[in-house]
């Protein structure tokens, strides 16, 4: 794992899992209807942000387009201020997160009414197109506050968001010949390109379970390789098992299509358990598909760690693949 990330680790196992263990334990009695007001929400903005597609589109009016299935990432930038950023300041940002073969340009801007704001529309050079949009009103009910104890950067520091007074849409949509990772490192690029050009002080990434810190967020996004974007793609929630031992839980890797890790250490572990942690993921993401049950992992060419499928300690109705430190 890089050393600049495992230096934000400073995790104190022990006074931590208390009070983890109660906010799995709220996790999971509120689990439903979370979900149910996350989906609502979702279900709106992609479908606002479709509509802005549509209209936007050269031709799209036209009867014989063709259209093609996507997938769609969505996020939001929290704002200190409203203010959308100025598009060229998110092109000349892109440049530091993507690729260097990855170029993003402004495709169109629609300007809605005097007492709305307008949309940014930009394309990727890899195909995707993506959306910024402001909404000049704190996100509700305090969801993107309340999610970011789970962010990495979070676990043992007190880390903690800044009051947030507007918010940023940003949506990514790719079309099915992206594999899933591609997709989520180009949309990672496109939320950093747009925090480092806004006034932004969080990153709420709801698919991922998380609200990160916005230097976080950015600064992670400009290590190289894969294992610093998983620590951004997925929340960590952590708890202590009824005989002592603490569990880490991933929240974001069905994004990928793959179940969530259960991660259970001694109770002594700290940082080498979160690198642990987060190499496993990186694993089964490069893998592209998940371990068989019984299948065997580990830190050294001769460790063995079996791989066991249980159900999720937030929602029994899914499983995950649970792990044991020795």
């Amino acid at each position: 794992m890089n050393a600049s990330i495992i230096k934000e680790l400073r995790a104190d196992p022990q006074n931590l899992a208390v009070s983890r263990t109660r906010e799995r334990n709220e996790m999971r009695h509120n689990f439903t209807r979370t979900h149910m007001r996350k989906q609502r929400i979702m279900v709106v903005t992609s479908f606002v942000l479709a509509a802005c597609l549509f209209c936007m589109a050269p031709g799209a009016k036209q009867a014989d387009v063709q259209q093609k299935r996507t997938n769609m990432n969505l996020a939001f930038i929290l704002l200190s201020k409203p203010s959308l950023p100025k598009s060229e300041d998110v092109v000349r940002a892109f440049a530091l997160f993507a690729p260097k073969e990855q170029r993003l340009r402004l495709q169109g801007i629609q300007t809605k009414t005097p007492s709305q704001k307008e949309i940014l529309q930009f394309e990727v050079s890899s195909g995707e197109t993506a959306f910024v949009a402001l909404m000049s009103v704190p996100v509700p009910k305090g969801e993107a506050d309340d999610a970011a104890r789970f962010s990495v950067s979070a676990i043992g520091t007190g880390r903690k968001i800044p009051a947030h007074k507007a918010h940023l849409i940003v949506s990514l949509q790719s079309t099915d010949s992206s594999s899933l990772v591609t997709s989520l490192s180009c949309f990672t690029s496109l939320l950093a390109a747009v925090a480092k050009s806004s006034s932004a002080v969080g990153v709420y990434w709801g698919a991922a379970g998380a609200t990160h810190d916005a230097e976080f967020f950015i600064s992670t996004a400009q290590e190289p390789g894969l294992v610093p974007r998983i620590t951004l793609w997925t929340g960590v929630s952590v708890a202590r098992e009824p005989d002592g031992r603490l569990s880490l839980l991933s929240l974001g890797m069905k994004q990928l299509n793959l179940p969530d890790l259960l991660l259970v250490v001694p109770k002594s572990a700290g940082n080498h358990a979160l690198a642990t942690f987060f190499d496993l993921l990186g694993y089964v993401a490069e893998l592209g598909k998940p371990l068989p049950e019984g299948d065997t992992v580990g830190r050294t060419a001769d460790e063995r760690l079996p791989v066991h499928y249980v159900p999720s300690p937030l929602d029994s109705s899914k499983k995950v693949w649970r792990v044991e430190l020795k």
